[in-house]
């Protein structure tokens, strides 16, 4: 028999991506799921981040206007010789305004602080999942490559170059196949290469 070409064995070997599912499939799964989950929780964060800072203003709200309208009724109620009084309670009254007022501003103010983080972690985590996905895939085929250029030299039966491709997919995934897996990956090498013995 002749030597065959890379083209020839690609060819021979069928969807290189099924190859690929197979082993990877369950991780790009998970990555996709691990994203996915981040960025519902962004979501979550950012609905009960508004919710909650609605709920404080007009809470604030609520209590400036009760103490407007209580201290408004006690100067009203105060004598006209009760000017400085007066005065006092009006400053009092601005006081507490601009106080609400700062602390609002300053829950705004942390809330787009912490969304902008979050968004940023999430970006970045995004980021390095797509780019583990991206070396598993170069380290498949690499090793696919260096498998394949064997082949050229020396001729595999059935049962070896099914095993070849088990000892590749356990090298990158570190961890056993079920048995019905590989018993299917055995059953689809046969239908593509076969190089006797």
């Amino acid at each position: 028999m002749g030597e065959i070409t890379k083209d020839e064995i690609r060819e021979r070997m069928g969807n290189i991506d099924l190859i690929r599912d197979i082993i990877f499939g369950s991780k790009l799964q998970e990555y996709d799921n691990r994203i996915d989950k981040l960025e519902s929780n962004l979501s979550l964060l950012e609905k009960d981040t508004r919710d909650r800072l609605e709920q404080v203003k007009s809470e604030c709200l609520t209590e400036l206007r009760e103490s407007v309208a209580a201290l408004e009724e006690k100067i009203n109620s105060l004598s006209i010789t009760a000017q400085k009084d007066n005065a006092d309670l009006r400053q009092m009254v601005n006081g507490t305004y601009k106080s609400f007022s700062s602390s609002l501003e300053s829950i705004d103010k942390t809330v787009v602080t912490q969304t902008t983080s979050i968004r940023k972690e999430l970006s970045e985590t995004k980021e390095k999942l797509q780019e583990d996905t991206r070396n598993l895939k170069a380290q498949i085929f690499d090793e696919l490559e260096r498998r394949f250029s064997m082949l050229s030299e020396v001729k595999v039966s059935r049962n070896d170059m099914a095993d070849i491709m088990f000892e590749v997919g356990l090298k990158l995934k570190k961890t056993d196949l079920a048995p019905e897996l590989k018993e299917a990956m055995r059953s689809r090498l046969d239908d593509v290469l076969v190089i006797e013995a």
